[in-house]
């Protein structure tokens, strides 16, 4: 019984925190500098998800102080680390992936990705997907080289799109923009499969980056693709490929996922609120043994 409660309290310790600590965050691809000059570095956002509404966290640099421009934002499942990948457009390390603090916006390089890719996202075994709009392949990066490999045959050049695994590990996608269908694709092979019409976008121009929402609700960022690009947050129907506007976002958002604000870099996060209920309930059954003691000894 005690070795039995005991992988129970490692297990729950080391559990994924609870969906309803995470949030959501926004990466930029560049700034406005003082004087108007435009800077290749992003910023990292908090942002709310039923309004867009954004509050700045702080500049995404690489360790040294080198800003990044971010084009993808995804968070690892199981270790809640937060995978960025960089624009072409970046300054400094352009087509990489890096990790990057929810708290501070220090990036940590990982490798070159080797490819250009639009959006990332994660599976929920951990495996991490890419776009890769030149080829317009979906990939598969490795989390230790960042090296990215495309999955099935490659196609004609299309433009960047966003990515988004829902729980049942369907891979959605948006090929052709705001003002294409909503598509999956099969993870195995890279077969693409039309979807509905997307309507109702305010921008027709691009879906730059997706994520689901802790209840399944599929959200994204749409932009005109302008130099600032406006853009905006929406939610899009799976079924109906409806588009629902939240609300502005600063100008040149593009990556787009939910994560714990508090990220571990190298070890299994500790969930210390499953760590209390197990310890609540490691007293309970010490309470009642002794209880059933004491009982014994009286009789």
């Amino acid at each position: 019984m005690k070795r039995l409660l005991a992988a129970l309290l490692i297990a729950l310790a080391t559990a994924p925190a609870a969906s309803f600590a995470q949030k959501l965050y926004a990466a930029s691809v560049r700034n406005l500098t003082e004087g108007g000059a435009e800077s290749i570095g992003g910023s990292l956002y908090a942002v709310v998800p039923t309004t867009g509404v954004s509050t700045f966290v702080a500049p995404i640099q690489l360790e040294g102080g080198v800003p990044l421009g971010i084009t993808g934002l995804a968070a690892h499942p199981l270790s809640g680390v937060l995978y960025g990948i960089t624009s072409p457009l970046s300054r400094s390390n352009p087509l990489s992936l890096v990790t990057i603090s929810p708290l501070t916006g220090d990036a940590k390089m990982v490798g070159h990705l080797g490819v250009m890719g639009s959006d990332i996202a994660f599976s929920r075994g951990g495996t991490l997907f890419i776009w890769l709009p030149e080829t317009s392949q979906i990939g598969v990066v490795n989390l230790d080289t960042g090296a990215a490999t495309p999955i099935g045959t490659p196609r004609s050049a299309g433009s960047p799109a966003g990515l988004a695994i829902d729980d049942e590990t369907r891979v959605f996608i948006t090929l052709k923009g705001a003002s294409g269908t909503l598509d999956t694709i099969d993870i195995a092979t890279g077969a693409v499969t039309p979807g509905p019409a997307m309507k109702g976008a305010p921008f027709d121009t691009l879906i730059n980056s997706m994520t689901f929402t802790p209840e399944g609700k599929l959200i994204a960022v749409n932009s005109n693709g302008g130099s600032p690009s406006n853009a905006k947050l929406v939610s899009i129907d799976t079924a109906t490929g409806a588009v629902t506007t939240l609300g502005n976002m600063p100008d040149d958002t593009d990556g787009l996922t939910f994560a714990s604000p508090v990220t571990p870099e190298a070890s299994v996060p500790v969930n210390w609120r499953n760590v209390a209920l197990i310890s609540l309930l490691l007293l309970g059954v010490a309470l009642a043994g002794f209880a059933w003691a004491m009982g014994r000894k009286a009789a």
